[in-house]
């Protein structure tokens, strides 16, 4: 029997976790096909079941529990063995990677772009742009050192800084009676087509404005899903509806007929994170880090969700 390739036990540990193919064929980035083709490939190889499959539900066998703890103890040695060999490499050429989401506030972006540290004349900075869910797998697994996420979920494993709250914006034709406010409610766009940023790009923040339009008894004449924000533009033009984006973004799409308005509600607003492993013990990282939040926040309290200061050497 050949052992299972890692990309194998990474589909087995994320559907454990998961217990539904979609979902974890969305955090994979795979369709779910290819899923349920890896899962059986992987039980071809193994020669026993490691899920139990029935019509509404996915369950790990026993057979299948004790194979998962193996694969997470295996996986856990080999991100070990990354975040080591990367401290080696900070010796001899220093990489900070970061990740966001498309659709961040430019500003913090800036930022980031704006660090120096004395210490690290020749620091290079690699930049990745990756959905929400996506960036907390990728700090967790040490592909990123540190990322900036929009309303991660809490995670015991990762340190969460609170960096900056915007409301969500909408994005409208001038012409549009709510143009005329300085503030906006769901209610202003009834009967009207709405874009949004795809479900796995924010969960939170896409099932929370559903779930908002669903109390305020609004709904969309027509849900449009956008990648680049810029898809928007001909279709606000063309009269399809308003569309739903963070701050920044916003503001870069506005002009002369098309204008960006805050939602005033409370519980659409936005609070973006740097997130760091919670056993984060580069030294690089960490003093990046301390910068980044110094740089945005002079006169702030640098502190994690649970109150306690953030990247202590």
């Amino acid at each position: 029997m050949s052992l299972p390739e890692i990309r194998l036990q990474i589909a087995a540990v994320t559907l454990a976790e998961e217990l539904n193919f979609t979902r974890t064929a969305e955090r994979l980035r795979i369709t779910q096909p290819a899923l349920s083709k890896q899962i059986a490939e992987l039980e071809n190889r193994l020669g026993f079941a490691v899920f139990f499959r029935g019509q509404k539900r996915v369950e790990l066998t026993e057979a299948g529990q004790v194979f998962v703890r193996g694969c997470r103890d295996s996986l856990a040695i080999l991100e070990k063995g990354v975040r080591m060999a990367r401290a080696t490499q900070e010796e001899i050429q220093p990489v900070v990677t970061i990740g966001h989401s498309p659709y961040v506030d430019p500003a913090l972006v800036s930022g980031l772009l704006s660090v120096h540290l004395p210490l690290y004349p020749s620091l290079r900075l690699r930049m990745e742009s990756r959905f929400a869910h996506e960036l907390v797998h990728s700090v967790l697994s040490a592909e990123l050192d540190l990322a900036i996420i929009e309303e991660p979920l809490e995670n015991p494993l990762l340190t969460l800084v609170a960096l900056s709250t915007m409301p969500l914006y909408s994005l409208i034709s001038i012409d549009h009676p709510a143009a005329k406010r300085g503030r906006v409610e769901l209610t202003d766009f009834a009967n009207v087509g709405w874009m949004m940023f795809p479900r796995r790009a924010n969960p939170t923040i896409y099932e929370r404005v559903l779930e908002m339009g669903r109390q305020a008894g609004v709904a969309p004449v027509e849900l449009h899903h956008y990648m680049a924000p810029q898809e928007v533009i001909q279709l606000i033009a063309e009269n399809f509806g308003v569309a739903f984006m963070p701050k920044g973004t916003a503001e870069q799409m506005a002009g002369t007929e098309i204008v960006a308005r805050p939602f005033a509600a409370k519980s659409l607003q936005m609070t973006s994170y740097l997130a760091l492993r919670a056993d984060q013990s580069s030294r690089l990282v960490n003093e990046f880090g301390r910068a980044f939040l110094k740089r945005i926040m002079p006169n702030g309290q640098q502190a994690d969700t649970s109150g306690q200061l953030l990247l202590k050497l």
